[in-house]
């Protein structure tokens, strides 16, 4: 009887195991989702995974909405954007209440706008000289 015990605790460990879904989706336990600072300026494919931010914005390689994407929290400013995301924005969703200022270079210079909410295409949102937003962004600054 003790044997059929360990057998069936063995067979049980190995399946919650194999039922977990690899890799894990999100950070590890206890991690913010949307945690960003010159330490991890690296762009990850699980971020296209995780919940969007309560209160913050997230910005779209792809209009409406699509392709890769990352988002930020309120209360943060990124000097500049990660990965390749520099001068590669499309789209922004705003979450909660947030205020978005875009700029058009890194730094927070070249010419800055507040985002009037949800934008499906930068190509809607003029900038100067006949311009548009559309792949534009370089850094940003969410309240």
């Amino acid at each position: 009887m003790k044997r059929l015990a360990t057998f069936l605790a063995m067979i049980f460990a190995v399946t919650a195991v194999a039922q977990r879904p690899y890799p894990p989706p999100g950070p590890p336990p206890g991690q913010d989702p949307w945690a960003y600072g010159p330490q991890n300026n690296r762009w990850d494919p699980s971020w296209n995974r995780r919940p969007d931010p309560r209160a913050g914005a997230c910005f779209y390689t792809t209009a409406p909405f699509r392709g890769n994407h990352f988002c930020v929290r309120a209360g943060d400013r990124l000097p500049a954007l990660p990965g390749n995301f520099g001068d590669n924005i499309s789209s922004i969703r705003v979450f909660g209440g947030a205020r978005v200022r875009i700029f058009n270079d890194r730094n927070f210079r070249g010419g800055s706008t507040m985002v009037p909410g949800d934008v499906a295409d930068l190509r809607q949102l003029p900038f100067r000289g006949g311009h548009t937003w559309n792949n534009r962004v370089s850094s940003i600054s969410i309240r």
